[in-house]
């Protein structure tokens, strides 16, 4: 007999079996872009917002847009050359987000900012701060395996980086 619990996890004869997600659930492939065409930061959080909008996944990018930067006014995020803009305001249907490779390495924010050659632009609804964080982490793993973050940052296509993030489980 299976039951759902309101662990996420389902047990088969009294074995709990933890269902395991994966960077791909949180994705799709209009937000992948293996070339971003912007150059600064507002430019490509401007681009990644505009395909979260056309996905559904935000209702407004300009508004959206604009809390990123908010947010990064406070509290930037970047670590070995990859960035990690969020915004939590705003009518967000649903934990995601949306990567992309600069073709070449740019200032994040400042002229004299971090380099970054990776943005990881997260849309974050207020009720799934939890899962946000396990999504992070997750993310934290998979850059620290520099062998599978360099085979997602050889990817050209974005269903080549679907399949790359469809076997990072966690």
């Amino acid at each position: 007999m299976i039951a759902i619990s309101r662990k996420s996890c389902f047990h088969v004869e009294n074995s709990p079996v933890i269902l395991m997600s994966t960077l791909a659930q949180f994705t799709n492939l209009p937000l992948l872009v293996p070339r971003l065409a912007g150059d600064h930061r507002e430019s490509i959080v401007a681009e990644l917002g505009q395909r979260l909008a056309s996905t559904g996944r935000i209702d407004n990018a300009a508004a959206f847009g604009r809390a990123v930067l908010e947010h990064e006014e406070l509290a930037p995020a970047v670590f070995d050359g990859v960035a990690f803009p969020l915004a939590h305001k705003g009518v967000l249907q649903e934990l995601s987000f949306a990567i992309g490779f600069a073709p070449e390495p740019i200032h994040w924010g400042a002229s004299h900012g971090p380099l970054v050659h990776t943005v990881v632009l997260f849309a974050v609804p207020l009720a799934d701060e939890k899962r946000y964080l396990s999504l992070v982490l997750a993310f934290s793993k998979f850059l620290a395996d520099g062998t599978n973050f360099k085979v997602l940052r050889a990817c050209i296509r974005p269903d080549e980086m679907l399949e790359v993030l469809g076997r990072i489980r966690f």
